[in-house]
């Protein structure tokens, strides 16, 4: 696992960590329930009792000295009301934060998602002073805006915004609305956890008693209190949580989905996976069937093509490189793709969209192509034991009589060469929407270590003074090239070289590039090349009347400065097993000698292993540096361990090959 691997993972930890509070429970089939509404200045919004009084008194910055505030209350209660003509769902939150210090000042922005479907009939908020004054929010201070704005290009998803009045240190926040939703709904989830502790939570369901309600828990043991009641009326379920401590995030840890206190709800009458592929078959199936335009573009791409993988190769190509990527949220399309023959006259669309259009020419070549719902690895992998469509935020396609064991395709990512899947989509459970819209869970197929590769040589020619120049060569195999043909597919050459300027600047102080080409980046094929030349000024650092050289710095490897913490909470979890190599071939002067090598050793261990090989002839030095990740989860009751194999690794990178003159003269 790469450092740029890692800060990603971070990245995205941190900003999930931040908006999982309103997301989870704002999730209707991966997150789309929403409200529309005003706010109304109440008396509830400018009082204040005694007994709330004594209950905004309960916490103390001292009791979690480490929390920028602390939740006191958050209580969700469901019910699904209305008749058969005139189904409805609401939906009443209501939520206290304490805010401590300015680390827990962002607690006081809030946002609240909403769609078409649903309605808010009231938004109430208000802030209590540590003085006892009460400041309502006005409700022009509420704002209208589009809920994704930089990632979903269509959608009629919007989001009601605001910020609490007059927040400092020891005040109190607080609000509450009611949510009414077209419709007989079941909320997908709830959330005890958030990234500050949470005093108490509570959860009400209540539902007709004719309904059989399928649920799991995950990270917490509670079970909820149930009322049932006959048929006819409603049936009441209770879940409350107290005490629960903030998530603590951690460099490297899991999705957070794989980390969270949380209840997981079914909807109402999907009881197996065959149920939850019909879903999507009802509304996907249609959408495949291929047009005129289809199936002339089927005949002109396959018509020259031997066989199935040939067809295939090709349909998965042009897709890929034709259609661009836009993210599309509006109303049923949410989770319906767009008619195949639209998809290919817009040359555009999401994931399903991309499937579907796959599937369509697929198949009017005489291929079977089937969808299939994944849940990536920045999601976290789904509970296979609760079946329900919740679980899954992407869809690829599945060709099973195509090569040895099938064809996995996701043309969204377009450094991703036919045969091979993304890194996100590997090695995880899918819904596989088969013939006739059943359902099969099953796994991707998955590519080891050594196929995911960065080999890295250089062929440099020291001076006497201490500058050098290079030959190099970077091959990049797998999700290493996927990823990084990601990154240079829409650069510039300009942007291009500068990235490759940085890059050397990085592994050799005062690197200046000569001259660079690239080869793999279009069309995408393995492996992907970057051949280069460069010169420094000081390749090489003064040492004592010599000079020292750190072959160790040239792989980049700076895993072990990202943990270096003395314990850990959750599991380490690679995005993918990989290999580094790097290989480097030193010729110095002929008036220098070779002082001090590195001797040849290697560790190997559960994580991985590392060599290192050192050789010389005459004034030559030879060598390779092997640094091998399995790419298998750590525990952290194995964290000591993997800390120890990561600084071994570091020490022996850090260790030079030194070089002296043959005279008493220096040219430094």
């Amino acid at each position: 696992m790469e450092r740029n691997s890692l800060e990603r993972v971070a990245r995205m930890i941190s900003i999930r960590t931040i908006w999982f509070r309103w997301i989870s429970n704002a999730a209707w089939i991966g997150m789309s329930m929403m409200l529309i509404g005003c706010a109304h200045e109440t008396d509830w919004a400018k009082r204040l009792g005694g007994e709330e009084m004594a209950r905004f008194r309960i916490p103390n910055e001292h009791q979690y000295w480490d929390a920028g505030a602390v939740v006191i209350l958050d209580e969700g209660k469901m019910q699904v009301i209305g008749s058969s003509e005139l189904p409805q769902t609401q939906f009443e939150r209501h939520r206290i934060v304490k805010i401590f210090n300015p680390r827990g000042w962002h607690h006081a922005n809030v946002t609240i998602p909403y769609t078409p479907q649903s309605w808010v009939e009231s938004i109430e908020a208000r802030t209590i002073l540590p003085d006892g004054a009460v400041r309502p929010l006005n409700k022009k201070q509420i704002y209208d805006v589009n809920l994704y704005p930089r990632f979903v290009f269509y959608s009629d998803q919007r989001a009601k915004i605001f910020t609490f009045p007059s927040i400092e240190s020891g005040a109190i926040i607080e609000y509450r609305y009611l949510l009414r939703i077209s419709g007989h709904r079941v909320w997908p989830s709830w959330y005890f956890q958030d990234d500050i502790p949470i005093l108490e939570s509570r959860f009400t369901l209540e539902t007709p008693s004719e309904w059989e309600l399928n649920y799991r828990k995950y990270f917490l043991d509670i079970e909820p209190t149930i009322t049932k009641a006959p048929a006819g009326f409603k049936s009441s379920y209770i879940w409350r949580a107290r005490n629960i401590p903030g998530i603590a995030t951690e460099f490297g840890m899991p999705a957070l989905n794989e980390c969270l206190a949380r209840i997981e709800i079914a909807p109402v009458g999907m009881k197996t996976w065959n149920d939850v592929a019909r879903w999507y078959y009802d509304l996907s199936e249609p959408q495949i069937k291929a047009a005129k335009g289809v199936k002339v573009l089927a005949d002109s791409l396959t018509r020259y093509c031997d066989d199935d993988i040939a067809k295939l190769q090709i349909i998965y190509e042009w897709v890929r490189d034709r259609v661009r990527y836009i993210a599309v949220a509006i109303g049923i399309g949410s989770y319906q793709p767009h008619p195949a023959s639209e998809v290919l006259a817009n040359r555009y669309g999401d994931c399903k969209d991309m499937v579907t259009l796959i599937c369509a020419v697929a198949r009017a070549a005489g291929i079977e192509a089937y969808p299939a719902l994944i849940s990536t690895w920045q999601n976290g992998e789904p509970d296979t034991t609760l079946p329900s469509p919740y679980h899954f935020n992407h869809a690829i396609a599945f060709c099973p009589k195509v090569g040895m064991s099938g064809i996995w395709m996701d043309a969204t990512q377009k450094g991703c060469p036919f045969g091979s899947l993304p890194w996100y989509d590997q090695g995880l459970p899918v819904l596989l929407i088969g013939k006739d819209g059943t359902g099969k869970i099953v796994t991707t197929a998955k590519n080891p270590a050594d196929s995911n590769q960065t080999v890295l040589s250089w062929d440099v020619k020291l001076r006497p003074g201490g500058q050098g120049s290079a030959i190099g060569r970077n091959e990049y195999r797998g999700a290493m090239a996927a990823e990084l043909r990601e990154t240079l597919y829409h650069l510039s050459h300009y942007e291009i070289q500068q990235w490759l300027e940085t890059y050397l600047a990085i592994r050799c102080p005062g690197a200046k590039l000569d001259s660079f080409q690239i080869t793999g980046l279009t069309p995408v094929q393995d492996p992907l090349t970057l051949h280069y030349q460069f010169h420094s000024e000081r390749f090489v650092q003064r040492h004592g009347n010599g000079i020292q050289f750190f072959p160790g710095k040239i792989i980049g490897f700076d895993l072990a400065d990202y943990f270096r913490s003395p314990k850990r909470q959750h599991p380490i979890k690679f995005r993918y097993g990989s290999v580094e190599q790097a290989t480097l071939s030193v010729e110095i002067p002929n008036n220098w000698m070779i002082g001090s090598v590195v001797p040849s050793d290697s560790l190997n261990g559960p994580f991985g292993s590392a060599s290192w090989q050192f050789s010389t002839q005459n004034n030559r030095v030879e060598i390779k540096i092997l640094h091998r990740f399995t790419g298998e989860s750590v525990k952290p009751d194995r964290y000591l361990e993997f800390q120890k194999f990561l600084d071994d690794i570091q020490a022996k990178n850090s260790q030079p090959v030194v070089f002296h003159r043959r005279d008493e003269e220096s040219d430094f």
